[in-house]
């Protein structure tokens, strides 16, 4: 039975869900996959590889379930955001950094657009101008302006969430799920899909897709579900169960790779499909911890893979395109989206050369800068904070509390 509408939050009835830091690693492993079936794609099963393009998806979705899930109801929005850009900001400055010093050093560079859009990205405003949302020298980073967005608004979307019944939750996840296919379908409207796409004429496609408001309803359904299962909503489907439903819609969609409303990644309505499915998978495999039940993403291997996941996904799209760049000399990033190479085998062998490189890139950054630095700044809040405040604060948090980029003892991204 659910809780009353006007109780205390409580505590969630299992603190540490292990399998949210495991799927984080798989997230990481489908935007990856996503990018390089875009610059170096391979034959016959390329189609298959862009369904991978929704693990943005996933990483929004899983944000707002992991935040909600830990919620303790008690933070201030400076402590709340302080313990997040602990983990976050240093790791982000080194990801922009490091290409802008390989783009300032290739000859016919932009200089002034690439340094001011690298300021866009290190100040989380990048999701905001479409001109430079996408025009960056590491693109992916445009995510972490929403996701910062999402972390200032949450502690009243937390809250009210919480304290909302069952029957509220359900009407709000329609609304919401409305809210995103109206905003898709008038972006159709606006910029038809089958009609050329010319992106320099394209900057409210480009809003709509790529910024905060047009994202929000991913980070929403992960809100809304977690909160549904800390008001008493126990979760029938088997993450068996839950799996099939997701491979019968991404094969639904494999099936419609010719239709014009997926000839374009701003047009695609992947993310649409599959935001709530992915809402649905979180809670399952939540529930079956709450069953004292393991899974396959909360075994030890998984979850220190996904520990590494922001490393992963902050420095894989530099690696693939600098791998990308030496196989094909003469094009530029966005020729690689405005005109695709050829599939060919040998990007298998490019692929896994550019994973291994990730994977390395990701743990390095990890072990010797993203997790000694959040502990540094941590420790330098609880000691500004005085006593009381830290509760475990300035300590790392239990694996599971947090979900892809951010961190803290109240949730986000580990």
């Amino acid at each position: 039975m659910a809780k009353s509408v006007n109780a205390e939050l409580e505590p969630p009835p299992l603190r540490n869900v292990r399998s949210l830091t495991g799927l984080r690693f798989l997230m990481s492993i489908t935007v990856f996959i996503s990018h390089l079936a875009v610059m170096m794609p391979v034959p016959h099963v390329n189609d298959v590889l862009g369904l991978a393009g929704s693990g943005g998806t996933f990483f929004l979705v899983l944000s707002g379930f992991a935040l909600t899930w830990s919620f303790r109801g008690n933070d201030t929005l400076g402590w709340f955001m302080g313990r997040r850009m602990a983990r976050i900001w240093p790791t982000l400055v080194i990801a922009v950094a490091l290409p802008l010093g390989f783009a300032l050093a290739a000859p016919g560079t932009d200089a002034g657009h690439m340094i001011g859009a690298a300021f866009a990205s290190v100040f989380f405003v990048q999701a905001w101008i479409p001109g430079v949302v996408l025009e960056t020298t590491n693109p992916v980073t445009w995510m972490l302006s929403c996701v910062v967005f999402f972390y200032a608004i949450f502690l009243w979307v937390g809250r009210y969430a919480l304290r909302r019944s069952l029957r509220q939750l359900a009407w709000l996840a329609v609304l919401t799920l409305a809210y995103g296919w109206v905003l898709r379908i008038a972006l159709w409207f606006a910029y038809p899909p089958s009609e050329p796409l010319a992106l320099d004429d394209a900057d409210g496609l480009t809003f709509g897709i790529y910024s905060p408001p047009g994202r929000i309803h991913e980070f929403l359904f992960g809100v809304l579900m977690a909160a549904a299962m800390r008001r008493g909503l126990r979760i029938r489907f088997t993450v068996g169960q839950v799996t099939a439903v997701i491979a019968v819609a991404l094969g639904v969609m494999w099936l419609l790779a010719g239709a014009s409303i997926r000839s374009a990644v701003p047009h695609d309505p992947l993310d649409l499909v599959m935001a709530p499915l992915y809402a649905l998978l979180l809670a399952a495999y939540t529930q079956r911890e709450i069953d004292g039940r393991s899974s396959l993403w909360a075994r030890p291997a998984l979850v220190s893979l996904g520990k590494i996941s922001m490393g992963v996904y902050l420095f894989h799209f530099t690696v693939i395109f600098t791998v990308a760049a030496m196989v094909y000399p003469d094009k530029e990033m966005v020729d690689f989206f405005l005109d695709p190479v050829t599939p060919v085998n040998s990007h298998w062998l490019w692929g896994a050369v550019s994973l291994v490189v990730s994977l390395l890139v990701g743990w390095l950054a990890h072990r010797f800068y993203e997790d000694p630095v959040e502990r540094r700044l941590r420790a330098y809040l609880d000691a500004r904070s005085g006593s009381g405040r830290s509760t475990g604060a300035s300590r790392k948090p239990a694996d599971g509390r947090e979900a892809l980029v951010g961190s803290s003892g109240a949730a986000g991204p580990e």
